[in-house]
């Protein structure tokens, strides 16, 4: 018998594939006030409660199934742990299921930019792939679907593999580490645990330069990307080749694909397609495959989007820039693009800053930001970590995208990377892409009628 915890997306994954496997369960959500008649009109076999665990129950589950938004350290939990109660997650429900082989994706920023290109160029070479996990369809949704699939592609977070102990994986990567839910770990270092895991049960290791492998993967090869000049000391290295002036991704000294052959141009699009090439190593696929898709693939919609170029001023959603690397990342790509036109990068940041050391911001903000303008709760936490005479607050990100109306110059580009959650004013990073896209329309239509 199953406690099915949390109530969301992923938990209500877990009661359709319950549902579907006759198993029985009970189901639980935090949230007092949330209501569960339609969701128990959908599983009448299931008895719902919310705000607390109800005592006559705890006798009838062994085992919870834990949705990633709560945390194992809730004391609830951590109380049905030392019952003798086992924790798992919807991942590791799919872990012992599933019967194809699994590539996992994982790291602090650009998993779902990895996931999605490396299921494309899988389906260019001819697989029936699964893509989901964290990024779109949940991972036991994929298992019940129609389709019959060769290869499951997941992006998992850190807190999906805090509840996963089994599942093997064909090849596995963490993409990258920055600070990030801070406000739920103690230490940087239980985090990179926590992503590590990923790495318990491959047959593939991918890991980005400078990486260290923290003692976890003493059983399968290792194989690394990066940029750096000189990066590439091995035939499994996957890095940047120049040959007749020309850049090209790599492998070892083999040329793969020209980069000025992508559709998307920057450091961290290049670090993205090696990645994904060292993610499908296992298939032996032919350059051209990636070439296809990498010339055609744009990117995931809120993830340094070009919106509009407006009278020579570039507006870019970056919503999806959740954490400081993220937002970093995107202060250095788009700042470069910009300098190119000989403008500046205005920046608009802020939300909920998850405990996170935004100082790492100020060197790019220095070199590339013309202005930065802060909304959110947290604004204040981040003009405290940044240059002052670059830094305007408002209360809400409209009032941020009037300001920026104000202050861009010819060749500037408008870059929302908040660096930051969304949770204090929008329901997540997509609406608040979405506003942002938003009132930007708004004030393009006044100004056209003008």
């Amino acid at each position: 018998m199953y406690l099915v915890a949390g109530l969301g997306i992923t938990g209500q994954s877990v009661l359709r594939y319950f549902q579907a496997q006759g198993e029985k369960c009970f189901a639980y959500d935090t949230r007092s006030e949330l209501d569960v008649k339609q969701l128990a009109a959908q599983f009448p076999a299931v008895a719902f409660a919310t705000g607390h665990v109800p005592t006559a129950w705890v006798s009838q589950f062994e085992t919870i199934v834990l949705s990633p938004g709560i945390a194992k350290s809730e004391p609830w939990v951590q109380h049905l742990l030392k019952l003798g109660k086992q924790v798992v997650g919807d991942i590791e429900l799919f872990a012992r299921a599933v019967g194809k082989p699994v590539i996992g994706i994982t790291g602090s920023n650009g998993k779902s930019s990895v996931t999605t290109l490396t299921g494309k160029v899988l389906e260019q070479a001819g697989y029936q792939v699964g893509v989901g996990g964290n990024l779109g369809e949940p991972a036991l949704d994929l298992l019940m679907d129609a389709t019959e699939y060769d290869v499951y592609v997941l992006e998992l977070s850190s807190f999906q593999l805090e509840t996963t102990y089994s599942l093997q994986t064909i090849s596995s990567a963490v993409l990258n580490i920055s600070e990030d839910h801070m406000d739920r770990y103690d230490e940087l270092e239980d985090y990179i645990q926590a992503k590590t895991k990923l790495f318990e049960h491959t047959e593939w290791a991918v890991l980005p330069e400078g990486f260290a492998e923290q003692g976890v993967i003493h059983h399968c090869p290792v194989v690394r990307f990066g940029l750096s000049e000189g990066f590439i000391h091995s035939a499994n290295d996957y890095g940047l080749l120049w040959q007749n002036e020309q850049a090209w991704l790599a492998k070892g000294q083999t040329p793969l694909v020209k980069v000025s052959d992508m559709a998307l141009q920057g450091k961290h699009h290049q670090l993205n397609a090696l990645a994904m090439m060292a993610l499908c190593e296992p298939f032996d696929l032919p350059p051209q495959v990636f070439a296809t898709v990498l010339s055609e693939f744009k990117g995931l919609p809120h993830r340094t989007q070009l919106v509009v170029n407006y009278r020579d001023i570039e507006w870019i959603n970056d919503s999806k820039g959740t954490n400081v690397g993220a937002t970093l990342t995107a202060i250095e790509s788009i700042g470069q693009q910009a300098a190119h036109r000989h403008g500046k990068v205005i920046l608009l940041a802020g939300g909920v800053g998850k405990d996170a050391d935004f100082s790492p911001l100020q060197p790019p903000v220095h070199q590339y930001c013309r202005q930065v303008i802060l909304f959110g709760r947290d604004r204040q936490k981040l003009a405290e970590a940044l240059p002052h005479e670059a830094v305007i607050q408002v209360e809400t990100l409209a009032e941020a995208v009037t300001k920026a109306t104000e202050l861009a110059q010819l060749h500037d580009s408008v870059l929302l990377s908040p660096a930051c959650a969304s949770f204090d004013q929008f329901d997540n990073y997509a609406q608040r892409g979405q506003a942002f896209e938003t009132y930007l329309r708004d004030w393009i239509l006044t100004q056209e009628k003008a």
